[in-house]
């Protein structure tokens, strides 16, 4: 009785360790630790932010054109509080890349709520969630944000993620971000498509802070 009773015990014993590992293979999410992307708390909404396109810095040359351009821009509000945010980060381009992501909502009386607190890692990509809340009766003034991170460059992408479309963004170098997850697109001169290359209108004035996707994945 008592070696049936010690079997009995060794092979519960055996499924339970079974399940354990079977749990720890599946896919699962987690939240993102700073270590890997931490949010740079930017101002968040301002109009002169129209004129910047979103792009990943990968190092301190690139930073210090763009903060370089940011300075010498006149229409900023809260220039100075941009700056400093921005350099008491002393990012290590070594381990990171600094990503700006510009967005843009049709109308000043929508609400936007970003997630920073639950940014969720799966598969080596971060998912940002961004809720929108939109009233009845709303303005028709364009309203423009940005959001900056702190990205670790051992991650492939980030999804910001609002509700309506999801956008994917490669954690690499570029001056101007296209969404890998965007088939055609207007980059402030010519319409593009994904593999197919551009039209070749000669624009008087290039405007690439007016990129925007025509169609999506």
């Amino acid at each position: 009785m008592k070696k049936i009773l010690l079997l009995l015990s060794l092979s519960l014993l055996f499924i339970a360790c079974s399940g354990d590992t079977q749990n720890i293979n599946k896919e699962t999410s987690s939240s993102a630790p700073l270590s890997l992307i931490k949010p740079i708390a930017i101002p968040f909404r301002a109009f002169v932010y129209s004129q910047y396109p979103s792009k990943v810095l990968s190092t301190q040359a690139e930073l210090d054109k763009f903060l370089t351009q940011v300075s010498n821009e006149s229409s900023w509000n809260n220039k100075t509080d941009f700056l400093a945010k921005i350099q008491d980060e002393n990012i290590d381009f070594k381990t990171y890349n600094l990503l700006f992501y510009r967005m843009s909502e049709p109308s000043g009386s929508n609400k936007l709520n970003v997630k920073n607190d639950k940014i969720q890692l799966k598969n080596n990509e971060v998912t940002i969630v961004i809720e929108r809340d939109i009233p009845k009766i709303v303005t028709s003034d364009i309203a423009y944000y940005a959001l900056a991170y702190r990205v670790s460059k051992s991650l492939k992408s980030l999804v910001f993620d609002n509700g309506v479309q999801k956008v994917v963004v490669e954690n690499k170098k570029s001056d101007m971000v296209i969404p890998s997850n965007c088939q055609a697109w207007y980059d402030g001169c010519n319409n593009c498509v994904k593999g197919g290359g551009c039209t070749k209108m000669a624009c008087f004035a290039y405007r690439p802070q007016d990129f925007r996707c025509t169609k999506w994945k």
